[in-house]
């Protein structure tokens, strides 16, 4: 989807065009997959999908069940994630921002829908020149 805005891609190599402003969200996060528990710590968040900070990575295209609870909340939230692009360091390249992934909300209950929307209101949104 073109948005218009002249966004660049999310990571290297991928076609993918941010749809959403991001805002600054560092909470931890435990994903869960068809045959994973781990942990990760989100970097952003928009009110499409989030960035994880993590080492376990995915594979695009893969679902992840993700629980964490935004900053001065006590009611977790979860939802329904699907891989979208990764980035990763390695020796022969280092990616800015470090390892992790970056995944997108799908099937959203009305009660995560409203949690997400009600931080995202509160927050300014994160400026990344692309350029």
């Amino acid at each position: 989807m073109n948005t218009g805005t002249g966004a660049k891609p999310a990571a290297p190599n991928q076609s993918y065009v941010r749809a959403s402003e991001r805002y600054d969200l560092e909470v931890k996060v435990d994903l869960e997959s068809e045959h994973n528990f781990y942990t990760g710590l989100t970097q952003n968040i928009s009110a499409g999908g989030l960035f994880i900070a993590t080492h376990a990575l995915r594979k695009i295209g893969d679902r992840i069940t993700l629980k964490f609870t935004f900053p001065g909340t006590s009611t977790p939230v979860e939802v329904e994630t699907e891989v979208r692009w990764i980035r990763e360091n390695t020796a022969l390249m280092r990616a800015e921002g470090g390892t992790g992934m970056g995944v997108r909300f799908i099937n959203l209950s009305p009660e995560a829908s409203a949690a997400i929307n009600g931080f995202l209101q509160s927050r300014d949104s994160l400026f990344y020149d692309d350029e």
